[in-house]
């Protein structure tokens, strides 16, 4: 495979960098042109189908935005309903392409500690509050929970790894 000219649906480093170990894992040489666009949903999408409609909008985006790339990348992270009162968070990517290909895929979920549900039932962006949880208990599973709650990498990654999987090897899936 060629090296990919893949325009990134956000102006965002902690994304792109997440990009980057993704395409090294899979042994994808890449050049990745970041294009801050807006994903035409809300801060923080409290469904499934919102979180896919704003990676779509993201990898649109930066699909015109960018100078005549291969491919477009939208992430977009969110949350979900799951059981009463309980939400879990996932990630949607989106990887589309000018021949007007749009392949989606969800990350797998995780439902959030106690601390985490209390600030989404109360209407609160849980961004303005996460670092409060990594205050509440030294144990190092806490710690984990905390960092992958913050920095979403398990969901950003596993999203971007199923959606390229299945954009570059669409004929086989």
């Amino acid at each position: 495979m060629e090296k990919m000219k893949l325009a990134l649906g956000t102006a965002s480093e902690q994304k792109r960098r997440y990009l980057e170990e993704v395409l090294a894992e899979m042994g994808i040489e890449a050049d990745i042109f970041p294009v801050a666009v807006e994903s035409g949903i809300s801060e923080q999408p409290m469904t499934s189908d919102e979180t896919k409609q704003g990676s779509v909008n993201r990898a649109a985006a930066a699909l015109a935005a960018a100078d005549q790339p291969d491919c477009a990348l939208g992430i977009e992270v969110g949350y979900h309903p799951v059981e009463e009162d309980k939400y879990e968070i996932f990630c949607w990517a989106t990887v589309t392409d000018h021949s007007g290909s749009c392949i989606s895929q969800r990350s797998h979920g995780f439902i959030m500690p106690e601390f985490h549900q209390e600030k989404m039932r109360q209407g609160l962006n849980l961004g303005d509050h996460v670092k409060e949880y990594f205050k509440m208990d030294a144990d190092p599973v806490v710690q984990y929970v905390a960092e992958m709650i913050r920095g979403r990498k398990p969901f950003i990654t596993n999203a971007i790894k199923y959606a390229l999987i299945f954009y570059l090897r669409k004929g086989e899936y």
